[in-house]
């Protein structure tokens, strides 16, 4: 018995440090979204749009992730790519477009001719349609400068507990951190796997997580492995995971337990989710 006793003491000095950094008051809690929508639900409809919002809600995601960018006059809006030629047709970088010119650009056309004439979509308007829904924002910031109006936003619609920011910057991941320590951030990153073992990714992100401040990080589904899952599981961090449509990869990612899944296909995921729930 004494050998026990002196035995479970050792154990819980060993993993006193994990269980602490788990624990940690500094950090908020991580909103549950284990489907998210990328880019809205943007195998249906034009990505970034209010369409493909409306549809990641309709479908059930608990998340909706988008881009946000902002025009020259100082109105975020919804694109992914740094040049909105191929979801517009209009040859011009998103830092160079003002709100005027934004306004007349067609967003829908290039994905069907039942969106043609989809608007650009505001930032403002995303956080609106998300509101008092069941799905929340998962919002990636692409570009410098416009920090504290993603934490503005989020505090106007009362979001701050429920959305996610996730960016591939850690520089603006810790700044927002700053700005509002209640919201939820996620460091974005991805890996040549060739070039990496399990151990080493994991130690990256952990490094680069303190420097952040968060523990979330949302890394490339193919990095994804139940070692991996472990180490930073033991280290009381959440992973989130990008993009993956293939059945079978769903497949794989919901049985090793994945706490979040971004998708452009989220009726697939949320269905391999459900099936795997009731077995």
């Amino acid at each position: 018995m004494k050998n026990l006793f002196f035995a479970s003491a050792l154990l819980a000095v060993v993993l006193c440090p994990l269980a602490s950094n788990a624990q940690d008051a500094k950090f908020p809690p991580v909103p549950s979204a284990p489907t998210v929508a990328h880019r809205g639900f943007s195998a249906v409809a034009p990505e970034n749009t209010i369409s493909s919002v409306k549809k990641a809600i309709e479908v059930g995601a608990q998340g909706c992730e988008f881009d946000v960018y902002t025009t020259t006059d100082g109105v975020l809006f919804l694109c992914h790519d740094g040049n909105l030629k191929r979801t517009t047709g209009y040859d011009c970088a998103c830092k160079d477009v003002d709100f005027a010119k934004l306004s007349t650009l067609d967003f829908g056309s290039w994905k069907g001719e039942e969106f043609k004439g989809e608007k650009a979509a505001t930032y403002d308007a995303a956080l609106k349609t998300l509101k008092g829904t069941k799905t929340r924002p998962v919002i990636e910031v692409k570009a410098n400068g416009f920090e504290d109006k993603i934490v503005e936003g989020v505090r106007k619609y009362d979001l701050v507990d429920t959305a996610i920011v996730i960016d591939f910057s850690k520089d603006r991941v810790k700044k927002i951190r700053e700005l509002e320590p209640n919201l939820c951030c996620a460091w974005l990153c991805s890996f040549k796997v060739e070039n990496e073992t399990p151990q080493s990714m994991a130690q990256k992100i952990i490094d680069t997580l303190k420097e952040c401040n968060t523990n979330v990080v949302d890394v490339e589904y193919h990095a994804v492995s139940p070692e991996f899952l472990k180490i930073l599981d033991d280290a009381g961090i959440t992973v989130m995971c990008w993009t993956v449509d293939d059945p079978q990869a769903i497949e794989k990612l919901v049985k090793m337990g994945v706490k979040s899944i971004t998708t452009n296909r989220p009726d697939l995921v949320l269905k391999a989710q459900k099936e795997a729930a009731s077995k």
